[in-house]
């Protein structure tokens, strides 16, 4: 009985699976799980170093954004200074349309109101309060509307 015991035994040894190999790399030797582990962690390091340079490329440090800032505000007073000769070209062809004493007053009126708000607009920018530009931009924008509503003619 002894015998058949280890013959059986000896069968199922030479019939069972031979242990796990590691996993290897290509181009690298079987060295093994903590070897792996290695080579990977140095690849994400250079992986996460290279996202984290592009991603301070980006972004602007706050002295930067500041600087843009100052920049953004100058071509918006710049702006405005334009918008104020436009404004008086647009008010000295008044005589030359054909309003009505009432049409002439309405115009002169927003003419006049988009004029104080584009002062406003300038100064403003000027002292660099980016805050404020976008309420008085909005406010320019809607007294444009109402005077383009009233006296522009559409064509059709």
């Amino acid at each position: 009985m002894k015998k058949n015991f280890l013959a059986l035994l000896l069968m199922l040894t030479a019939c069972s699976h031979p242990p796990q190999q590691p996993l290897s790399v290509v181009g690298q030797s079987e060295t093994g799980v903590p070897a792996l582990h290695s080579i990977h962690d140095a690849e994400l390091r250079d992986l996460m170093d290279r996202m984290d340079n592009l991603m301070q490329e980006r972004f602007m440090t706050e002295t930067e954004l500041d600087s843009e800032r100052r920049k953004y505000a100058q071509r918006i007073a710049n702006s405005a200074q334009e918008l104020s000769k436009t404004v008086d070209a647009i008010i000295a062809k008044m005589p030359t349309l054909s309003l009505t004493p009432g049409e002439q007053t309405a115009f002169l009126a927003l003419g006049n109101k988009l004029k104080q708000q584009d002062k406003q607009l300038y100064e403003q920018a000027s002292q660099n309060q980016i805050d404020a530009l976008g309420k008085t931009l909005h406010e320019i924008k809607t007294t444009c509307t109402a005077c383009h509503a009233l006296f522009r003619k559409t064509e059709g």
